[in-house]
């Protein structure tokens, strides 16, 4: 089971990634009246992420596209660590920034998430300009704790809401609830294993099973729970 998991993870965790979407741009016209609608491009803007992330494995594995792989062999393009660090490290956690920013209802709270992003947005760039090589060669452990703990709080300052709201009683209509649920476990997660990516970097095999597992482990119960979300909080449409 776990030799299979392992061969297979990238399928594993592009299919939910698909699932979600395809879920997502189904019921779209039951969310284009709410902030939800949002949320649905966001899957849709992942795969693009996914499909291009892969240009080093697809150069290496398509005996035609090997040209490209020798192009770029020694230049910091031969890795795709820089397109993560942009498109999914900043991109993901602006986008819940921005969406958290859309569906909370205190004042106080938008504002504490406005200024932490700002922070976040001037903290991360810093980084990268600074470590400006490392971009090219691995994750940067700043951008990935601080930008974690964005998410944390966007899931905290939304539970804080609903506790000391009526909502609370119908919280499983809610897709904010499962999107909160789902991207406060997968940060919990992913975001310490930061501090032992030094192993990967020295090809710790042992090191490299268990993070690939978790890795499929996390992606899938998230792009689970967005789908579940997705179905079961369908709104209605109006009569109109």
């Amino acid at each position: 089971m776990k030799d299979f998991l392992l061969e297979n993870r990238f399928l594993i965790i592009n299919s939910f990634e698909v699932m979600a979407a395809a879920i997502g741009l189904i019921l779209l016209k039951f969310y284009k009246p709410k902030a939800e609608k949002y949320f649905i491009y966001f899957l849709i803007y992942v795969i693009f992420i996914e499909v291009i992330g892969y240009y080093p494995t697809l150069f290496y594995e398509i005996e035609s596209l090997n040209f490209l792989r020798e192009f770029l062999r020694g230049t910091y393009f031969s890795r795709n660590y820089w397109w993560y660090t942009i498109f999914w490290k900043f991109g993901a956690v602006i986008f819940y920034a921005f969406y958290f920013n859309k569906i909370l209802e205190i004042a106080m709270h938008r504002k504490i998430l406005k200024y932490s992003t700002f922070l976040f947005l001037i903290i991360g760039v810093s980084s990268i300009v600074i470590s400006w090589p490392s971009v090219f060669k691995s994750s940067l452990a700043l951008v990935n704790i601080i930008g974690g703990l964005i998410i944390l709080e966007c899931a905290f300052l939304f539970f804080i809401e609903m506790l000391n709201n009526e909502k609370i009683l119908n919280f499983h209509k809610s897709l904010s609830f499962y999107i909160s649920l789902a991207i406060l476990i997968f940060w919990l997660i992913k975001t310490p294993l930061v501090f032992y990516e030094v192993y990967f970097q020295y090809n710790d095999s042992n090191y490299i099973e268990i993070r690939s597992l978790i890795n499929i482990f996390v992606n899938v119960f998230m792009y689970s729970t967005f789908a579940i979300g997705l179905i079961v909080s369908k709104p209605k449409l109006s009569s109109k």
